[in-house]
């Protein structure tokens, strides 16, 4: 049982004002004083240190969701000589975070528990493919490194936040933190297409992720957990509460125009409800058209605000228009599409190697595989579709054991959702839905690649996975409030 005041202690608010007072004075005294800066940036690292040691589950969860302002708020805040990136700001605290929550666990002894877990063994798995792929096309040990690393790093929040002690009630306030600052995201979004759809330099909102495609791809995975709780909390309240964060979070998807991420969400939720729960694709239809008339009279204000700088398109517009796209051969994902089919069809069971073909490792250190198959990708880093480049790199082989990986705890998900109620309910459901559209999205992004946002996948599937191991518990106090 937890006591109502842990779930927010006095130090943890001592800490979290000493951290964010250390780094407001470094991006103050920055731009004057580098030593300074780095200094104070030292001090955070250590504050964050502490943090983790007090109060792991915020810490852990706070730092993950830094992943959301690194692509633009914290470069803009840094001073000009700073350059973090595709680490971000994220990956130095989460490090920290992950080495002071480990030591705490081999010394509480949960470590070893936290790794049985069959994601473990699908990981080591995927790794000894991934290997014999590159020890039969020959290539480099740090071109590998790369590529295992891109792939599979966002997997270790899965395994950290396993290290820690189950609390039900810190799972359900973890996973609403990230829905949270993904709502205020869509917020962010909306306001910025009211008031300057030209920040950022995007005709089709990016927020404060600054890519439209991005943004559309975390409202998309965030989308299935208020629907969920709107369908299933016990307080009314709290249900009209989850209703109004769903229309927020459609709107904001609307205005990304992000067709990839409108159609995965569409698909992956419809699955996931008729999966488990068939009321909440009723809801779903409902708050879409809420949110879709409520786009169009934000868009209805701006003569001149569609993409491209055209007029608005609706959003049945935007689909034909793509789907025109594809049926003329004109769209650069089916040029990469049938480059890729020929790699593949030259290399199906193993692929060409980590790090060679489609992700961004094979962009950093460049590959001769692009050379080869005379495929070129322009300004783009990656070929924005992660199956695809899961398959180039490590054949079927590879792309069956991951999805295995990723299937297994979405399985547990639902078996365990089967079995329970409310506030548990939504979350196991939410994260097996959460699958399914990150799953479908993925064929036009790199969810699983990225930071941004397979550190916030991996976060809440490991949440998920403990929550799914532990039914029949005791409510805590925040579980018989929201549940």
């Amino acid at each position: 049982m937890i006591r109502e005041a842990d779930l927010l202690p006095p130090h943890g608010l001592v800490i979290g004002a000493a951290v964010l007072g250390v780094g407001a004075l470094a991006i103050i005294v920055g731009p004057a004083s580098a030593p300074v800066f780095w200094g104070l940036g030292f001090v955070g690292l250590a504050l964050t240190a502490l943090s983790a040691h007090l109060i792991p589950r915020a810490t852990l969860v706070g730092a993950a969701l830094v992943t959301l302002a690194d692509p633009v708020l914290i470069p803009a805040l840094l001073p000009s000589y700073v350059e973090l990136g595709p680490i971000g700001a994220s990956e130095p605290l989460l490090a920290v975070t992950g080495v002071v929550i480990g030591v705490d666990a081999l010394r509480a002894r949960r470590f070893r528990r936290a790794l049985e877990d069959p994601v473990l063994f699908f990981a080591a798995t995927w790794v000894g493919v991934a290997i014999t792929s590159a020890i039969v096309n020959g290539t480099p040990p740090h071109v590998v490194a790369l590529g295992i690393v891109m792939t599979v790093d966002a997997l270790a929040i899965y395994f950290v936040w396993r290290m820690l002690p189950h609390e039900q009630s810190h799972a359900v306030l973890s996973v609403a933190a990230v829905i949270l600052l993904v709502c205020l995201a869509s917020l962010v979004g909306i306001a910025q297409f009211v008031l300057d759809p030209d920040l950022r330099g995007f005709r089709r909102v990016g927020s404060f992720l600054g890519n439209p495609n991005m943004l559309g791809l975390v409202i998309a995975l965030s989308l299935p957990f208020p629907l969920f709780a709107a369908a299933h909390l016990a307080r009314r309240w709290m249900r009209i509460a989850a209703a109004a964060v769903t229309v927020v979070l459609m709107i904001g998807l609307v205005l990304t125009y992000s067709r990839g991420a409108w159609l995965a969400a569409a698909i992956g939720i419809f699955a996931g409800a008729i999966l488990l729960d068939r009321r909440t694709f009723l809801l779903l239809v409902l708050a879409a058209a809420v949110a879709f008339v409520g786009a169009s009279a934000i868009r209805g204000g701006d003569s001149d605000s569609g993409p491209g700088g055209g007029p608005p398109l609706s959003v049945a517009e935007t689909v034909i228009a793509r789907f025109t796209q594809f049926s003329q051969g004109d769209d650069v994902r089916l040029r990469w599409l049938a480059d890729g089919i020929r790699v593949i069809g030259d290399h199906p069971w193993l692929g060409t190697g980590p790090g060679r073909y489609g992700g961004a490792a094979a962009t950093i250190i460049p590959s001769p595989v692009y050379d080869e198959y005379d495929i070129e990708l322009g300004t783009h880093r990656t070929v924005h579709n992660f199956w695809l480049h899961l398959t180039g790199e490590v054949g079927v082989v590879g792309l069956v054991v991951f999805l295995t990986m990723v299937g297994s705890v979405a399985l547990r998900c639902v078996r365990a959702a089967r079995r329970t109620t409310g506030a548990r309910f939504v979350l196991l459901a939410g994260a097996a839905t959460m699958v399914l559209v990150v799953a479908l999205n993925d064929l036009t992004e790199m969810a699983f690649e990225g930071n941004v946002p397979g550190l916030l996948i991996w976060l809440i599937l490991g949440i998920a996975s403990m929550v799914a191991e532990t039914s029949e518990l005791t409510p805590s106090p925040v579980e018989r409030t929201v549940a």
